[in-house]
């Protein structure tokens, strides 16, 4: 029998029909929920599925473009009922797949309001072109900074964190000392600001403000790259040094 928080690692490859490909894997166990992240697409983002085995449900955070093939697969498998997405903003490396998978499973899509414009209208608000379309979804709820969601156990509280863009936010489920960070925080690093909708100084206040406060053994799971801690940042990530001692 697994102990809580032993560390499985797997790997497992999905192809589609284009040339991206999907990688998923094992993070790790929970006592009542278990976290799995598919990292899919062509910027490689990190989709997680939280999945609540004493319910057969899971939830996901993000849903990359060429990622609902992988994602099904592991819903499938492991006989879990899809209860919503959740998304940490609206680009499209984020949420590409939210109208397949709404469409497929009828899991209401949630978001903060302020990026939702890129949701109905994605193929205008796109920055550099890309070689497919995607598809327009309205969310079926808005989330609102300090909102709770609960997940069968466990309790998410929403964070608004904008800077990356307007509407971004992060999730953090206090029991388990979690952070669902999104292109917020990084391994070592930030969410870009230069896009459209980004602001440096926003998002040096929401790291600060909402996620720097946070105690050092929290682990921050980020939409791209590896996981990190909130300890680990307060101490090296060099965009937030000079910050934090002031």
């Amino acid at each position: 029998m697994l102990k809580n928080y032993e560390q499985i690692f797997d790997k497992f490859c999905y192809y589609t029909n284009s040339i991206y490909f999907c990688y998923l894997k094992l993070i790790e166990f929970r006592k009542n929920m278990e976290i799995i992240c598919v990292e899919a697409g062509p910027i490689m983002t990190n989709c997680y599925i939280l999945a609540d085995y004493n319910n057969s449900t899971a939830i996901i955070v993000d849903v990359a473009f060429e990622s609902a093939d992988a994602l099904f697969e592991i819903l499938n498998k492991e006989n879990l009922r899809l209860e919503g997405v959740i998304l940490t903003h609206s680009h499209w490396d984020h949420s590409g797949d939210a109208k397949l998978i709404y469409d497929k499973t009828g899991a209401e899509i949630m978001i903060h309001k302020e990026d939702e414009y890129r949701l109905l209208n994605p193929n205008e608000h796109v920055v550099f072109e890309i070689p497919w379309k995607l598809e327009s979804i309205k969310p079926h709820r808005y989330l609102k900074h300090l909102d709770k969601l609960t997940f069968g156990d466990n309790e998410f509280e929403v964070r608004h964190t904008p800077g990356h863009t307007e509407g971004s936010i992060s999730l953090i489920n206090h029991k388990e000392k979690q952070v669902f960070a999104g292109d917020t925080l990084f391994n070592s690093s930030i969410g870009r600001t230069d896009l459209p909708g980004g602001s440096y100084e926003k998002l040096i206040r929401s790291i600060s403000e909402q996620l720097m406060i946070l105690p050092d053994d929290y682990q921050v799971f980020p939409g791209h790259g590896p996981k990190t801690t909130i300890g680990f940042e307060k101490q090296y990530n060099p965009f937030l040094i000079n910050d934090l001692q002031m």
